[in-house]
């Protein structure tokens, strides 16, 4: 925006200096014109000029070799339409350098509008160019920041579920990992339990062993003890 600011503004002074310019050739275009047609009038009528064929025709008054005397009639002492020299000839010189600097400047200002025009279009694009992408990484920017929230999201529920678990074992630890009672402590009460159920095992051994002597053959006892054992072990 700034730049087109300043290019426009540059524009416009050089708009209004071309205007100027014309201006000022075409007003003097405009009294060399009509200097040129005064003078011609005059030397035609004063027979220096050559009329045309439309015009009367008079005879030329000619300059004496010594005249004695200013207060005859103008007689004129060059031609005026003569080159390089003649004043008309001059003048019409000048007429068309001015036509030719108007042509110059209507041609610099149109080069100069169509140099701005492009400017202008290629700024807006750009500028265009400039907006969509700010729009596209302005989305991204939403996407990247609603992905960090759902990560930080997920993070405090995963670090909560972890927080939990360790809770739990340390609940755990009192009763699966130290106990009610000391290493030694349970130590002693499992060999005690393991001598009471031997202890039980040889007392229903026998008992069995008497019971299957009166009443049941040899292979019968045989088959009653080693399930007996079984029993015993399973303890």
């Amino acid at each position: 925006d700034a730049h087109v600011a300043e290019a426009t503004e540059i524009r416009e002074i050089g708009r209004k200096e071309n205007e100027i310019s014309v201006k000022e050739a075409q007003e003097a275009q405009t009294a060399l014109s009509n200097a040129i047609s005064v003078l011609k009038d005059f030397y035609k009528s004063s027979g220096g000029m050559k009329k045309e064929a439309y015009e009367l025709v008079q005879a030329p008054v000619t300059l004496p070799d010594t005249p004695s005397t200013w207060d005859s009639s103008y007689t004129k002492v060059a031609d005026p339409a003569a080159q390089p020299d003649g004043i008309v000839t001059v003048l019409e010189k000048v007429s068309a350098d001015f036509a030719q600097m108007e042509s110059d400047t209507n041609a610099q200002e149109a080069s100069d509008q169509a140099a701005f025009d492009e400017d202008v279009k290629a700024c807006k694009i750009e500028k265009a160019r400039r907006i969509k992408e700010s729009e596209m990484k302005t989305q991204e920017r939403k996407r990247v920041l609603q992905k960090k929230a759902d990560m930080e999201k997920e993070h405090k529920r995963v670090s909560g579920e972890h927080e939990a678990t360790v809770q739990y074992l340390k609940d755990l630890q009192p009763a699966c990992v130290e106990g009610s009672s000391s290493y030694e402590a349970r130590k002693e009460a499992r060999a005690q339990e393991i001598e009471a159920l031997g202890q039980a095992q040889d007392l229903l051994q026998n008992a069995f062993e008497e019971k299957a002597a009166e009443k049941a053959p040899a292979f019968v006892q045989l088959r009653q003890r080693h399930h007996l054992r079984g029993v015993i072990a399973a303890f």
